[in-house]
């Protein structure tokens, strides 16, 4: 992974956090446990009422722990605001 991350430093990327929170900005840094440091961030926010939020972050740490997947973005981050998302269904049912 350290590998493709110092391909990606100062590159624009996206990160899937394991709560689920989609952060994207500049890669400024990493280390060892797979910390990182954004810059110009910003946290894109689906919902079912309305359309995409972003909301600004700027410069960001996010735990190594915390990281799901890290994505290169080529730019292609803008529009797609009128998406909605849907409720997900549970994976584990109650079985009685």
């Amino acid at each position: 992974m350290a590998s493709t991350l110092s391909e990606w430093t100062a590159q624009t990327v996206t990160i899937l956090t394991c709560d689920g929170r989609l952060v994207t900005g500049t890669l400024l840094g990493y280390d060892q446990l797979q910390n990182l440091i954004l810059g110009k961030s910003y946290e894109r926010v689906y919902s079912t009422d309305g359309a995409v939020e972003r909301v600004e972050l700027g410069l960001s740490v996010i735990r190594g722990d915390n990281v799901a997947v890290v994505s290169d973005t080529d730019g292609h981050v803008e529009g797609g605001e009128e998406i909605r998302t849907e409720p997900i269904k549970p994976i584990v049912q109650n079985v009685t």
